[in-house]
């Protein structure tokens, strides 16, 4: 093999999302208004070539934002790019650590319910918290794959002293999915099966966890 040099990774950010940022609010208080901000992220990202989905990450308490994050996985050509991971990436660059716990309680904010791939990244982001729009199932009722996730997904946050909420404005973040023409990135992926994946989902609790909250439509 040919020796090679390989230079440092670099994640492209859509030069957009600044411009986006200087006309919204720093604080965000409520819930609602958190995924609000999110969604809106998912439906302007669209108008810029990138995927439907939208997320940041807020100081728990206080609500200020400190990174948002869009799918940008087309137009950035790398499958890491997704909203996720992306708005974990520079909050932990807005902080300088890897670990965001380390500097109080973190909330991510997801228009999506997190696919395989950003579920493994929230678990070790060190946030405290992660509010959820769409399910998993709108997102593979358009085409998207989400990925092997754990049947209890949600417990295993808990038990990791993550709180989930679901549902949080779910119609909205749906109509974002649905508006999506663009390319199906994940679509010709090898699989078993012709059908998106759809699990059953439990809502036990564990005693001493963090709690599981979701939102009626």
């Amino acid at each position: 093999m040919a020796c090679k040099n390989w230079s440092d990774i670099q994640l492209t950010v859509p030069e957009w999302i600044n411009i986006w940022a200087e006309d919204i609010q720093e604080v965000y208080p409520e819930t609602i208004q958190r995924m609000a901000l999110v969604i809106d992220l998912a439906r302007t990202n669209l108008a810029y070539g990138g995927g439907p989905f939208g997320a940041a990450v807020f100081k728990q308490k206080t609500g200020e934002l400190i990174a948002p994050g869009v799918n940008w996985v087309i137009p950035g050509k790398s499958s890491l790019l997704h909203a996720e991971v992306m708005a974990l990436a520079l909050a932990e660059q807005s902080l300088g650590s890897y670990e965001l716990a380390s500097d109080g309680a973190f909330e991510l904010v997801t228009s999506v319910e997190p696919c395989c791939q950003c579920l493994g990244a929230l678990v070790w982001s060190g946030v405290s918290s992660v509010v959820c729009g769409a399910r998993s199932e709108d997102a593979e009722v358009v085409g998207f794959d989400e990925g092997p996730r754990p049947i209890n997904w949600e417990q295993e946050l808990v038990q990791r002293g993550i709180s989930v909420t679901r549902e949080e404005m779910r119609q909205e973040a749906v109509k974002v999915l649905q508006s999506y023409t663009g390319e199906m990135y994940n679509a010709n992926l090898n699989r078993t099966d012709s059908q998106p994946q759809t699990k059953e989902i439990t809502s036990a609790t564990h005693s001493g966890a963090a709690p599981i909250t979701r939102k009626n439509l």
